[in-house]
C-alpha cells in the first residue's frame, strides 16, 4: 500500500489578475475514469489524502511529471490586460498556485495527483463536451461551503459522455474538511472519494461524468459528509421538453365598474422545444395573446385586461395549456378589486338663472343667443372616488342631430380620482325667435346614478330697422335726378343680410346699395333716388328682404312736373288717407264721385278727414280702420297672385312671358297684354321706359274706361346674341279726373311689370345664335283715389 502524505503548494512569482485555483493532473483524466483500470483503481482505493494549504515554495522544485499545475485556459490572460478571467464554479485568486506532492510512492503519487481537479477543463473542452449552453447553476452555503443545489443536464446524446464541473468553495474561516460518496447509478461517475481539506478562500472543482445508454431521464445525488452533518448535490439528466413558467399570482389595478384595466406579465420558455400555449381563462378577465408560439428561451408579454360589472373581490385562476397534446399547464392567480365610481356634476360660473333642481336634475341657462352665433358654457364633473370615473354624455334623441340646437363634443371621457374635468356644453340656434329646451344625460360607468342636465337658449335674430319707413321727393322737373338720404341700422349683435326688392335700372326710383351686410350695432347710409320720365303722380311700396327677420317696406313718393303738365303733389297724409279708404272700400270709386256723394251726405269725414259712410247707417259700428297685416303677409299675398288681401284696382295678364327662342337677327313677334281696369272710374296708364332698354309696352300711354281692358302688346329687340335679359319693367297709372286737374290733389296706382331674357342654343345651321327670352309681369298695390273731395273743391 501505497501512501501520500501531502502536497506542498508553491507561488510563482509571476501573478496573473484573477485566476480560478485549480489542481489538475500532467495525466489525462478520462483514462482514471473510464472502463476502470482494475490495477489503477486498486491503487486508488488505498489509504490516502491530500492537504491543501497556502506554502510559498520555490517553482520548480517539484519534478515536472508529478506537479500538480493550473490547467492552461484559452481565456487566461496576463496582468497587464487588466482583464479577469472566471470559470464556471471557481474563484477568482490574486496569485496562481502549483502544488509539489511529496511523494512515497511514483506510481501512488501520480495515481493520487490525477484523481481531483481543482477547476474545470478549459471553456474549448466545456463546448466539446455540452453542444448546447448550460443553465446557470443556483448556488447554497451549507455550513460554509459554497456548493451547488443541482446539477442539469440538457441536450446529450446516447452513447457520448458529457462532463459538468461541481464547485466546493470555503466560505468560512476556518480550514474544511469533508468526504463523498459517489453517485450510486453507473450512469453519473466521478473520480474515487478521497478526503478533502479546504482552506479558506480555496475553491475545489469536482468533474461529475455522464455517460446515457438509454433516452429517458436520469436522476442520482453526490452526497457530501462533514463533522456537522451530511448534504448532498442532486444529479439530473433530463430530455427535450416543454416547459412554460408565468408568476403563481398577478394583482390587478383597482378599478371601477365598468371601466377597464390592465396589467402584463412574462411567460417564459424555459423548456428545449419550439412549444405551442393556450390560455383558459374566465371574465370578467381578457388575455392576450390567448394561443401563441414560443422559441426556447424566448418570453411572451402576455396583456390581462379586467373589466368587472360588479363592486366585488374578484379572484380567478388562469391555466396555460401547452405541450403535447396540451396536457401540461401553467397557473397564474388573477386577482383585482372593483369599486363603484362617484361622479359629482355642477355648473361652472353659474348665474342666477341656473337652478339645481330636486333629485338628479340641473338646469344650465344660455340666454338668449343671436341666429348663426354659438355660446359656450361649461359644466364641472368631480370625482371624489378612489378610482376611474369614466362616463358618457348623450343628448336626448328626439331630434334630428341636424336640427339640434345644443351639442357637447366630449361624448365620453374619464375623471381620475380625486380631480375635476370641465365639459363644454355648446348652444348654436338655427330657428329665429324660438326658445329651445333640450336633456342631457351624463352617465357614470357602472352601478352610479345619472345626472340630468337641461338646457335651455333663446334665439334672438338680427334687429335691422330704418331710419323713415317712407320718403317724399316732393315734386321734381321732368329731366332732373332728386336724391335723399336713409340710414339701415342692425341694432342686433349678429350679422344681417338685406336686399331691396326693386330693379333699379328700369324704375323711377332707385336705390344704392340695393343689398349689402350689416354687422352687429352697424348703421349704414342709403341714397335714394327719383328720375321720372312723365309728368305723373308716381308711388311705389318696396319691401327690404331680411334674412333672419320679416320684411321691412319703403314707401317711395314723388310727382314730375313738365312745363305744360303739374299734377298735384303727392304727400305722405295722402297714404294715411288712402289706406284707411282701402279699408272702407271706397278706393274703387274716383274722387268726382266720392265728392258727390259727399255732398249728399252719403259720406262723411271722420276727425282724421277721412271719407266713412255714415255711423247711424251701420247701427253705430265704429268706423273701419287699416287693419295690421304682418310684413310676410303683405309680401306675399300684394295682389299679383290668385290670393290677395284687398282687390287690386289695376291687373295685366300675363303675368309672365316667355319669349323663347329666338332665332335672330329678326326681332321676334310681340306677346299680346292684357290690362283691365277694376275701378268704377277711368284711368289713364303710362309706362316708363329707358332708351336702351330691350323690353318696351306699346302704347306707352292709354286710357282705360271703368271696368274695361285694354289690349297691349311686348316687345323684345335684342341688342347682342347669346346673352341673357333681365328687365323689370314699370307702370303708373292714375284716375283720368286727377291726370287733367293740375290744382287737384289725386291719388296714384303703381305697377310694375318683370321680365327677364334668357340666351339657349338649338340646331340650326352654321353660325346661328338663337336667343332665349322670358318675361314676367307683376303689378304692385296701386293707392287709387288717395285724395279726399274735399281737397277738389278746393
Amino acid at each position: 500500500m501505497f501512501t501520500l502524505t501531502g502536497c506542498r503548494l508553491v507561488e510563482e512569482t509571476q501573478k496573473v489578475e484573477n485566476p480560478s485555483v485549480s489542481f489538475a493532473s500532467s495525466f489525462p483524466l478520462i483514462p482514471l475514469l473510464t472502463r476502470g483500470k482494475s490495477v489503477q483503481r486498486k491503487q486508488a482505493e488505498s489509504k490516502s489524502q491530500i492537504k491543501l494549504h497556502t506554502q510559498s515554495a520555490p517553482f520548480g522544485l517539484c519534478p515536472k511529471g508529478l506537479m500538480l499545475t493550473q490547467a492552461p485556459s484559452s481565456i487566461m490572460r496576463s496582468r497587464n490586460s487588466r482583464d479577469h478571467t472566471v470559470n464556471s464554479g471557481g474563484s477568482c485568486l490574486s496569485t496562481s498556485t502549483v502544488a509539489i506532492p511529496a511523494i512515497n510512492d511514483s506510481s501512488a503519487a501520480m495515481s493520487a495527483c490525477s484523481t481531483i481537479s481543482a477547476r474545470p477543463a478549459s471553456s474549448v473542452d466545456t463546448q466539446m463536451h455540452s453542444p448546447k449552453k448550460q443553465e446557470r447553476v443556483k448556488k447554497r452555503v451549507i455550513w460554509g461551503i459554497e456548493v451547488a443545489e443541482e446539477l442539469h443536464w440538457k441536450g446529450w446524446e446516447l452513447g457520448k459522455e458529457t462532463t459538468r464541473n461541481l464547485v466546493l468553495k470555503n466560505r468560512s474561516l476556518k480550514l474544511q474538511k469533508m468526504k463523498y460518496r459517489p453517485p450510486k447509478t453507473k450512469f453519473f461517475f466521478t473520480v474515487i472519494p478521497q478526503p478533502i481539506f479546504l482552506s479558506p478562500g480555496i475553491t475545489l472543482t469536482l468533474p461529475i461524468v455522464f455517460r446515457p445508454l438509454e433516452a429517458k431521464e436520469y436522476v442520482d445525488q453526490l452526497w457530501f459528509e462533514k463533522a456537522e452533518g451530511m448534504f448532498c448535490v442532486c444529479l439530473r439528466a433530463t430530455l427535450p421538453c416543454h416547459r412554460l413558467i408565468c408568476p403563481p399570482s398577478l394583482q390587478l389595478p383597482m378599478c371601477a365598474v365598468g371601466d377597464t384595466t390592465e396589467a402584463w406579465f412574462c411567460l417564459d420558455n424555459v423548456g428545449d422545444l419550439p412549444t405551442f400555449f393556450t390560455w383558459e381563462f374566465s371574465s370578467p378577465f381578457q388575455m392576450l395573446p390567448t394561443t401563441g408560439l414560443l422559441e426556447p428561451g424566448q418570453a411572451s408579454q402576455i396583456k390581462v385586461t379586467f373589466q368587472p360589472l360588479t363592486a366585488v373581490i374578484h379572484e380567478v385562476q388562469a391555466t396555460c395549456w401547452y405541450g403535447a397534446g396540451s396536457r401540461q399547464r401553467s397557473s397564474i392567480q388573477l386577482q383585482a378589486v372593483a369599486k363603484c365610481a362617484q361622479l359629482l356634476v355642477s355648473i361652472k360660473h353659474k348665474c342666477l338663472e341656473d337652478q339645481d333642481a330636486e333629485g338628479f336634475q340641473k338646469l344650465l341657462y344660455f340666454g338668449s343667443v343671436a341666429v348663426g352665433c354659438t355660446l359656450e358654457r361649461q359644466i364641472r364633473l368631480h370625482n371624489p372616488s378612489v378610482v376611474n370615473a369614466p362616463f358618457r354624455i348623450e343628448i336626448s334623441p328626439e331630434e334630428l342631430a341636424e336640427d339640434q340646437a345644443f351639442s357637447c363634443p366630449m361624448a365620453r371621457g374619464v375623471v381620475l380620482p380625486g380631480e375635476k374635468k370641465c365639459v363644454s356644453v355648446f348652444f348654436h340656434p338655427k330657428t329665429l325667435d324660438t326658445k329651445t329646451v333640450d336633456y342631457f344625460s351624463i352617465m357614470p360607468s357602472g352601478c352610479a346614478s345619472k345626472t340630468l342636465l337641461k338646457v335651455v337658449g333663446f334665439c334672438r335674430g338680427p334687429a335691422v330697422s330704418l331710419q323713415h319707413y317712407s320718403v317724399n321727393f316732393s315734386w321734381v322737373n321732368l329731366g332732373e335726378r332728386s336724391e335723399q338720404p336713409l340710414w339701415i341700422e342692425n341694432q342686433s349683435d349678429c350679422t344681417a343680410y338685406f336686399q331691396f326688392a326693386i330693379d333699379c335700372l328700369e324704375s323711377v326710383f332707385s336705390i344704392r346699395p340695393a343689398f349689402g351686410t350689416l354687422m352687429g350695432k352697424a348703421r349704414m347710409t342709403l341714397h335714394c333716388a327719383f328720375q321720372p320720365t312723365h309728368p305723373i303722380i308716381c308711388f311705389r311700396r318696396v319691401a327690404c328682404l331680411i334674412h333672419h327677420q320679416d320684411p321691412l317696406f319703403l314707401d317711395l313718393m314723388g310727382t314730375c312736373h313738365s312745363d305744360s303738365t303739374k299734377p298735384a303733389i303727392l304727400k305722405p297724409q295722402h297714404l294715411t288717407w288712402y289706406r284707411i279708404h282701402l279699408a272702407r272700400g271706397l278706393t274703387l270709386y274716383p274722387p268726382d264721385i266720392l265728392d258727390a256723394m259727399l255732398k249728399e251726405k252719403k259720406l262723411v269725414q271722420d276727425q282724421n278727414g277721412a271719407l266713412m259712410i255714415p255711423i247711424q247707417d251701420l247701427e253705430d259700428m265704429p268706423a273701419l280702420q287699416y287693419p295690421y297685416i304682418p310684413t310676410m303677409t303683405e309680401f306675399f299675398f300684394d295682389g299679383t297672385s290668385d290670393m290677395t288681401i284687398f282687390p287690386p284696382p289695376v291687373s295685366i295678364e300675363p303675368v309672365e312671358v316667355d319669349f323663347g327662342a329666338c332665332p335672330g337677327p329678326e326681332a321676334p313677334n310681340p306677346i299680346p297684354l292684357c290690362l283691365m281696369n277694376h275701378t268704377k272710374g277711368k284711368i289713364m296708364v303710362v309706362w316708363t321706359r329707358r332708351s336702351d332698354c330691350p323690353f318696351w309696352v306699346t302704347p306707352e300711354t292709354c286710357d282705360v274706361p271703368p271696368l274695361k281692358s285694354m289690349a297691349m302688346r311686348l316687345h323684345f329687340q335684342p341688342p347682342h346674341p347669346n346673352c341673357l335679359y333681365t328687365v323689370e319693367l314699370e307702370a303708373f297709372a292714375i284716375y283720368k279726373v286727377c291726370a287733367h286737374n293740375e290744382r287737384e290733389e289725386c291719388g296714384v296706382s303703381a305697377g310694375s311689370l318683370n321680365s327677364w331674357v334668357g340666351q339657349g342654343v338649338t340646331e340650326g345651321g352654321f353660325g346661328l345664335h338663337p336667343l332665349r327670352a322670358r318675361l314676367s309681369v307683376g303689378w304692385t298695390a296701386a293707392p287709387m283715389g288717395l285724395s279726399p273731395p274735399k281737397l277738389l273743391a278746393q
